[in-house]
């Protein structure tokens, strides 16, 4: 099988659980007896939980040199996890499992990333094609949560994310070795950290990604208080997610053109617009002229990030890159906001997303400073 099948089904195994989680999970929670408030205090804890866990297994995995062992113990310790979700658990072992289920998680998708930019450089395999299986399988795992909450339930969230784990363990050893030599974690670590791009980097994305917080947690909730049925709610999110496929699978020439500054100042821009008309609307139809902008919100950003990791860090040190913006950038923005978010959604509903669409704009007044230093920086 080839290298970038490989990274492809390893894509779509990781992504089969969030494709659940990410949307069903809160409701499930709230089914449990989670207040608006206290749901978000736990899902910012979940986030900032795995922020100690993804630099530390970035950093592992390049110690190793070969990444697949470490993918396959978090691939592991998630499936348990997700099954310490399945009896009628009280909130505290709840509170528990959703932790350690985002520890669990939260390493492998910059693992993947660093295995599959290495392909890439290796082998000319296209990256945005590896990462859409990810995506599609977010896709199809969404649409099947909706269906099965609609008809079973939310206890059935846990089920599906469970399969989705297990399916990701087998897919972790799988993986292709690319022979990388051994990095020393810490200094690798310090390396990028010195990089004045790479903290201005953190920035950018952070703000643009995070502001997906209130989207992530409560869009759901909301939606369905709004008189939308879960399956309407599953395929405004799987209209979403098909639009970032389009844009990975057939947008090679967009983001050649592009490059990464432009990519992640056309995901700002499009974070500002998608979240001002969120706030305004729940209607159904009205949302699905909005949420396309998905492809640049979430995926221009994702890519335009990746690609200036890749062409300031050495491979050998791709992993601790990778997992240090992820969990820094992204991660700790997503963990900081997701709090703030259920507090302004407790207060003022649905016009919360304004807060969203203000950060957005933040990270596009950064932009300009990161370009500037972004050809001086290289690690050594």
């Amino acid at each position: 099988m080839r290298a970038e099948v490989r990274v492809g089904l390893f894509y779509a195994a990781i992504f089969a659980a969030p494709g659940v989680t990410l949307p069903f999970l809160p409701v499930f929670l709230e089914g449990r007896g989670f207040a608006a408030q206290t749901l978000g205090l736990v899902m910012g804890a979940a986030q900032l939980s795995r922020l100690v866990a993804m630099p530390l297994a970035g950093a592992a995995a390049d110690a190793l040199g070969d990444r697949r062992r470490a993918a396959g113990a978090f691939c592991l310790a998630g499936a348990v996890s997700f099954a310490a979700m399945l009896p009628k658990a009280g909130p505290a072992l709840l509170t528990v499992a959703v932790i350690a289920a985002s520890v669990a998680s939260g390493p492998l998708f910059p693992l993947a990333d660093a295995v599959a930019l290495g392909v890439s450089a290796r082998w000319g395999a296209d990256f945005g094609r590896m990462r859409a299986a990810g995506s599609l399988s977010f896709l199809v795992t969404t649409l099947a949560g909706g269906l099965v909450l609609e008809r079973a339930g939310a206890d059935g969230v846990p089920w599906l994310a469970l399969g989705g784990a297990v399916a990701a363990i087998a897919a972790a050893f799988a993986l292709p070795d690319l022979a990388l030599p051994r990095a020393r974690g810490l200094r690798g670590m310090w390396a990028v950290m010195r990089l004045r791009s790479f903290g201005l980097l953190l920035v950018v994305s952070g703000l643009i990604q995070g502001s997906h917080a209130l989207y992530y947690v409560f869009s759901a909730v909301d939606w369905a208080a709004a008189g939308l049925s879960a399956t309407v709610i599953a395929l405004l999110w799987v209209e979403a997610v098909t639009a970032e496929i389009l844009l990975l699978t057939f947008g090679r020439r967009i983001v050649a053109r592009l490059g990464p500054i432009g990519l992640l100042a056309a995901g700002g821009a499009g974070a500002v617009v998608r979240w001002a008309l969120t706030a305004a609307t729940a209607d159904a139809r009205a949302l699905a002229l909005v949420q396309p902008l998905h492809a640049a919100t979430f995926a221009m950003t994702m890519v335009g990030a990746a690609g200036l990791i890749a062409r300031s860090v050495p491979p050998e040190r791709g992993a601790t890159a990778q997992a240090l913006h992820a969990s820094l950038g992204p991660g700790l923005a997503t963990a900081l906001l997701t709090p703030v978010a259920g507090a302004v959604y407790a207060r003022f509903g649905r016009p919360s997303y304004l807060a969203m669409s203000l950060a957005s704009a933040l990270a596009l007044a950064v932009l300009p400073a990161l370009a500037s230093f972004r050809r001086r920086d290289t690690a050594p």
